[in-house]
């Protein structure tokens, strides 16, 4: 009797333990798939928008040539300016982009970098609840002394 007690708590600690593990696999592939269907891309495929905010056509544009893609994206939306400024912190740099420098006034303005853009985001409240949103994207310009070594070269 005690071996068939000692065998089925064994084979219940097993089966527990399976369930659990796929459990947890399933809360990761959810948490993972949950992450990139809360963005949308507009304009440029590597700046990530946050579903909840709306895009502003008649305040946007984007100006393409096959060597330049640059633009003013505009959007607002009844988000929250700190998870809206914590959201673009964590997702472009997932998409390449590399943190520059912020600046906070009643308005909070993100830089970032790639290799030949920048990004520029301002944050501002708007009427009510309502949060604004530009997105700047644009070419970098080389730095002269980037420019001299392609001279000497």
């Amino acid at each position: 009797m005690k071996k068939l007690c000692i065998v089925l708590c064994l084979a219940i600690f097993v089966f527990s333990g399976c369930t659990w593990f796929n459990k947890t696999t399933q809360d990761t592939k959810q948490t993972q798939k949950s992450e990139t269907v809360n963005q949308v891309f507009y304009g440029f495929p590597d700046v990530p928008v946050p579903k909840e905010l709306t895009y502003i056509s008649e305040k946007s544009f984007v100006f393409e040539t096959p060597n330049v893609k640059a633009g003013i994206m505009v959007f607002d939306g009844n988000v929250d300016m700190q998870s809206l400024e914590n959201y673009f912190r964590i997702y472009l740099p997932k998409n390449g982009w590399r943190f520059v420098n912020s600046y906070r006034y009643k308005d909070v303005i993100l830089n970032f970098v790639k290799e030949d853009k920048t990004c520029n985001i301002k944050m501002s409240k708007g009427t009510f609840i309502n949060t604004e949103v530009e997105i700047w994207v644009g070419p970098t310009d080389k730095s002269p002394l980037q420019r001299k070594e392609v001279e000497l070269k």
